[in-house]
């Protein structure tokens, strides 16, 4: 492997100050044009590269993003990946990822990690055992801009986006109920994360608005997995007075669900219907096609970064909450 080089190294190359050539580098106008084109020349030729943790280190500058999110394996979050990374880039900035696998206790030491490399802002959406915040008032206390997305602390005044779950789960509780389902099933996490809160919430006052009896969500406290998906259908599929209609929070929980239907010989629609939070594309890769509440993932990648910059740049208050909300939809295909 050949050694990176050092502003040094390109110093005593061309016999010429260290300061100089770091100025250079930098399009300092104190270095004269000559010079400044010498040291620019010798860089690309031998492929100099900023070392950011020297950078940091003399106080400058740090353009190295943390982002928290609970599971990599989820489509919503390895989408939000995709886009901060990308939207990074063309911002000159990195950004480093971290997966809690929805552990509080790896969370907490996740942090710890960031604020030792001294991260120039995060943003996160907590995991399903997270709630306490007390870790994430450390980047308040060492000065690192926070931004939440998702899954929030709701306790901690600090800017975050969120994606309408009440709403979007109560018009898609009233959709089924407007086609003729009775005995609705939703499939969320803990009522202790916001996300699964307001689903639950959304769906059960859609339920008592139409005076509809039934009332079945089943709160997962794990994480989210086929094979859960799979165990769930089957146990109610097992019942005299069986569901006639799923809305399933995760892509892995849906995909179970229809494993087992299809391993049990039962058709969709016609024996049930099904809803699942997820994007088209995945809809579209199943037969019937399933009906989906996709969320907006490239507006909330940018308004989460754009927060974060704006932290970052001190104009806004890192201490005042701030909340920009974006609308999810329902793409209606055959599978109810």
């Amino acid at each position: 492997m050949n050694k990176r080089i050092t502003i040094k190294d390109i110093a005593k190359e061309l016999n010429i100050h260290h300061s100089t050539v770091s100025r250079a580098l930098r399009n300092d106008v104190r270095v004269n044009e000559k010079t400044r084109d010498l040291v620019l020349s010798y860089a690309r030729e031998h492929e100099y590269q900023t070392n950011m943790n020297a950078v940091q280190l003399r106080g400058s500058s740090n353009n190295a993003i943390a982002l928290i999110v609970p599971n990599i394996n989820h489509t919503f979050f390895s989408d939000i990946i995709s886009l901060l990374t990308n939207l990074a880039y063309t911002k000159g900035y990195v950004i480093s990822v971290f997966q809690s696998n929805e552990k509080y206790e790896v969370e907490k030491d996740i942090v710890n990690t960031i604020i030792k490399h001294n991260f120039a802002g995060v943003i996160v959406s907590i995991s399903q055992e997270t709630t306490n915040s007390d870790h994430f008032e450390l980047f308040h206390k060492f000065g690192i801009p926070l931004v939440f997305f998702d899954r929030v602390c709701e306790d901690l005044l600090t800017p975050r986006v969120l994606v309408n779950n009440f709403e979007i789960t109560y018009k898609a509780t009233e959709y089924l109920i407007s086609r003729g389902y009775k005995r609705i099933v939703l499939l969320t996490g803990t009522d202790k994360i916001n996300v699964f809160r307001d689903r639950q919430n959304g769906y059960l006052e859609a339920l008592e608005k139409n005076k509809i009896e039934y009332k079945n969500p089943i709160i997962i406290t794990e994480n989210f997995s086929i094979e859960i998906g799979k165990n769930i259908f089957k146990k109610l599929w097992s019942l005299d007075e069986k569901p006639d209609v799923f809305i399933s929070s995760s892509v892995h929980l849906t995909i179970g669900i229809l494993l087992q239907a299809r391993l049990l010989g039962i058709n969709i629609p016609q024996k049930f219907g099904l809803i699942s939070f997820g994007n088209q594309l995945t809809s579209e890769m199943f037969q019937p096609r399933i009906t989906s509440i996709e969320q907006p993932e490239k507006e909330i990648a940018e308004l989460s970064f754009e927060l974060l910059e704006k932290l970052m740049k001190k104009e806004i208050d890192s201490n005042k909450l701030l909340i920009k909300e974006v609308k999810a939809i329902i793409n209606f295909k055959e599978s109810c």
